[in-house]
């Protein structure tokens, strides 16, 4: 018999939004132990775990994010008629929060943060328009080895998170600014240009270089784009023959930054994407996504956004990421190892025993075990307690004795 079939007659059918989810007994708990353990990883690394509001007033997410982000937003109007947004992305409150309450220090600051995230978007290739995100915030600190650490630290997370064969994508969002800064495009050839690097559409970046003055060195390059990927070796490759100072710069930064990374031990896992197509307007230095072969999508991303905090008042650098916690959980439910059922143990009791089966589970949950108590007399649970005592057959030969004696049976260790 389906739900459907169990309805009562006359009742109506009422679904759920489309791109919504419910996460049901087992598939719920596993999530909330993953963000558990990439929150666990966060504070191990001296991140301060934070909370702010599902909520903000759409001027202040207005400051933070360009017109695109803006209007996949979900807007409704306060009781005052003024206008509020349900948060599309957690980066913007938190620079609310350093530029208003954090904003003496000490620096830099460590913030790290677990909540949803809503987004009014296309319902197409299953979109959810509720997800949950945790992530970390670095203000204040404008080296690379900021950059270095939250890299690194994602990667720790999903690692202990129970994510395999991670691969992070690292590049930077200056670079193929400063290609077309220093390729000579005037702003009409600009925009013809990244707007088919985003397409990946190397026909339309030809078409759109034709009649400029690009030099040879910055047309090949963004003509190969999609292929500079790899290790440290590809930076030199890429460097051969550029004359702008500013790609230069994003290079010379990625090498260092790879060095770094090194002594964090993760290049095994690192890539160079020379090629990445990051929003420009909000990055502005080293930027990554992290993927796994058990999903189709970015299971993280992130960069440096040194502007951010001005829009605030308050002008400070800082790096930071997001991992979309569930992704990595479809990632890992994917697997074809299912994972255990949690294990309840049920408490039965005969009529004249009610106190002391409540008096056994009380004793149990105060060590850490999960059990429930039947709400009736009579039944056959993993452990039976009576006026004599407490029987637990169910896990053992057929062992009976006082209400300590079964605590002390069942949980190992205790006294």
């Amino acid at each position: 018999m389906t739900g459907l079939d169990a309805l009562p007659p006359g009742a109506s059918v009422r679904g759920r939004a489309d791109g919504f989810t419910d996460y049901l007994v087992g598939p719920a708990a596993r999530r909330r132990q993953l963000t558990d353990r990439i929150i666990e990883t966060f504070e191990a690394w001296g991140y301060g775990f934070m909370v702010t509001p599902v909520i903000e007033p759409l001027d202040t997410i207005a400051a933070g994010v360009g017109g695109a982000q803006q209007s996949a937003l979900f807007r409704f109007m306060d009781s005052d008629g003024s206008l509020l947004a349900l948060v599309g992305e957690r980066t913007v409150s938190v620079a609310r929060v350093v530029a208003t309450q954090l904003h003496g220090g000490p620096f830099p600051l460590r913030l790290c943060y677990a909540g949803s995230i809503l987004r009014n978007q296309a319902l197409n290739a299953g979109r959810r328009r509720e997800s949950l995100q945790a992530g970390c915030e670095l203000v204040g600190a404008d080296g690379l080895a900021a950059d270095a650490e939250c890299i690194a630290l994602a990667a720790a997370a999903l690692e202990r998170g129970g994510v395999e064969h991670i691969q992070v994508d690292v590049g930077h969002a200056d670079f193929v600014p400063g290609l077309l800064d220093s390729a000579g495009l005037d702003a009409t050839a600009r925009e013809k240009v990244l707007a088919a690097l985003a397409r990946r559409d190397l026909v339309a970046v030809e078409t759109a270089l034709e009649g400029t003055d690009a030099a040879d060195a910055e047309r090949r390059l963004l003509l190969a784009f999609p292929t500079l990927r790899g290790g440290r070796e590809i930076l030199d490759t890429a460097a051969g023959g550029l004359r702008g100072a500013r790609p230069q710069r994003a290079l010379q930064e990625l090498a260092q930054l790879w060095d770094l990374l090194e002594a964090h031990a993760i290049t095994d896992r690192v890539h160079l994407d020379l090629g990445a197509v990051r929003d420009w307007d909000y990055y502005t230095g080293p930027t990554f996504e992290v993927f796994s072969v058990d999903s189709g999508f970015p299971l993280g991303s992130g960069g440096r956004y040194d502007t951010l905090l001005s829009r605030f008042g308050t002008p400070l650098p800082a790096t930071g990421f997001v991992l979309h916690v569930d992704r990595c959980h479809d990632s890992i439910e994917r697997r074809d190892v299912v994972p255990a059922a949690p294990v309840v143990l049920r408490v039965s009791w005969e009529r004249d025993a009610h106190a002391g089966a409540l008096e056994l589970t009380r004793g149990l949950r105060r060590k850490g075990v999960a059990c429930a108590c039947d709400l009736v007399a009579g039944g056959d649970g993993d452990v039976h307690v009576s006026a004599a005592g407490a029987r637990w057959s169910h896990l053992g030969n057929g062992e009976r004795g006082s209400i300590d004696a079964a605590v002390a049976a069942l949980v190992p260790g205790a006294p």
